[in-house]
């Protein structure tokens, strides 16, 4: 399921880029679960969505950074180029930078 930031990118990406199909929840490493949010596999564009920055949410955990950090490590490993979000960054400017990025 979605959070709400999640479903705000995905809903201003529809708008904005139809025509780029990202995957959800895409597991990228099996048989590790770690998951991105979103993701591109032509060209090995991941997107993350990182809440609860201002209220202790997983993300600003020590245990749950450790994890994240392995998680953006073997992305990197992997191939691929991840972009991580702040829900104040779910806006036109960011997600025209991800397309361009995508289409080149």
């Amino acid at each position: 399921m979605l959070s709400r930031a999640e479903l705000r990118f995905a809903e201003l990406w529809e708008l904005l880029y139809p025509d780029i199909d990202l995957h959800t929840e895409y597991r990228f490493t099996p048989p590790r679960r770690f998951r991105f949010d979103f993701a591109f596999l032509p060209s090995k564009i991941a997107i993350e969505i990182n809440g609860g920055n201002w209220i202790r949410g997983r993300h600003t955990r020590a245990s749950n950074l450790s994890n994240e950090y392995e998680k953006l490590n073997l992305a990197t490993l992997n191939g691929w180029r991840v972009f991580v979000l702040s829900p104040e960054m779910i806006n036109e400017d960011w997600l025209a930078r991800i397309a361009s990025c995508i289409k080149n």
